[in-house]
């Protein structure tokens, strides 16, 4: 099988010529009849052609186990790879046939995974917020001359409180669902962190901040967006740092093998290891009044751009999130 991948086309090619000369020395002995060398002739003909069939069926059956591992998901499955000049770009597009599907299937896994997750914590906050609606407007219709209207103001206030906590619940997934598509240019990444800094020069926990860029460095990105995801991202690094001895927040901007990163690191409790893979889910937050959208929202805007946010986390001694941006330069 393998001695097949590696010489198919000459294998090919032998068995073609092998096939024209017994069918030429066939004909050749039949005519001159000498019967016994004619049936010897012919039997080396068929073996031939069987020969030649046979490597003629080995694509085929390739491309078999090719549509088996499809229909079956066998994701894992690859063809060796082969420097036969016919059997080698055949064996490579399946691989990266393969591969695509096996990227594309493990992406949409990994949606409807978010989306579940997303909808069974919708579902959880409406619930809980709609519950004392309900309770009210039902108490109120059942007994209306017991409300006074002290009473009854605290009620709808209760209800208009709780209503407008489901509509900014509503406009936190509208704004990680309907993200436009970043509008982006080359960024001076140093001049870009200046801007930052004086955004951020009435924040709290801005004497903290400590911005580096390389002199020249550029980033093909959408600034408006890069903006919103890094002061959500240090506005929750200063939160975290609240009663931290020697505490610093840390931006940095930094080149490896061509590709543009940028990290956020603060010396703040961190994040514990059965909350890691939960961060960036929408909605889910490690502090009580957080609203859970500020890593979920970092997350859509790095994958807009090509790029993946990643959290990396020692509690009690720091916590850095890595901004990858692909290559964009």
């Amino acid at each position: 099988m393998a001695s097949i991948k590696r010489h198919y086309t000459l294998r090919l090619v032998a068995a073609l010529v092998s096939v024209m000369l017994a069918y030429t020395l066939a004909l050749y002995l039949l005519y001159t009849g000498d019967r016994r060398l004619v049936i010897s002739a012919v039997v080396l003909m068929v073996a031939t052609v069987v020969w030649l069939w046979r490597t003629l069926r080995y694509p085929l059956r390739l491309m078999s186990h090719f549509l088996r591992a499809l229909r079956g998901r066998d994701l894992m499955m690859r063809f060796t790879e082969t420097k036969d000049p016919l059997l080698g770009q055949a064996s490579n597009d399946m691989n990266e046939i393969l591969k695509t599907y096996r990227d594309e299937t493990h992406e949409l896994e990994q949606s409807k995974r978010y989306y579940d997750r997303v909808l069974r914590v919708m579902t959880h906050e409406l619930r809980n917020s709609v519950a004392p609606i309900v309770s009210l407007t039902a108490d109120l219709l059942s007994r209306p001359n017991e409300y006074d209207n002290e009473r009854t103001h605290e009620c709808l206030t209760i209800i208009n409180e709780q209503a407008e906590g489901i509509r900014a619940f509503l406009a936190s997934y509208d704004l990680l669902t309907q993200m436009a598509d970043p509008k982006c240019e080359h960024i001076v990444v140093s001049e870009f962190f200046a801007k930052l800094r004086r955004l951020l020069h009435n924040e709290k926990g801005h004497c903290l901040l400590e911005l580096n860029a390389p002199t020249g460095m550029r980033l093909y990105a959408d600034p408006s967006m890069m903006t919103l995801m890094l002061i959500n991202l240090i506005r929750n690094a200063a939160q975290a740092l609240e009663g931290t001895d020697e505490a610093f927040i840390e931006v940095r901007a930094t080149t490896i093998e061509g590709k543009p990163y940028i990290t956020v690191t603060d010396n703040g409790p961190g994040i514990p290891e059965h909350r890691m893979e939960h961060i960036f889910d929408p909605f889910y937050s490690t502090k009580k009044s957080g609203s859970g959208i500020g890593l979920a929202l970092a997350r859509q805007i790095m994958k807009a751009h090509g790029g993946t946010i990643t959290a990396y986390s020692r509690p009690g001694v720091r916590t850095t999130f890595a901004l990858d941006f692909g290559g964009r330069r």
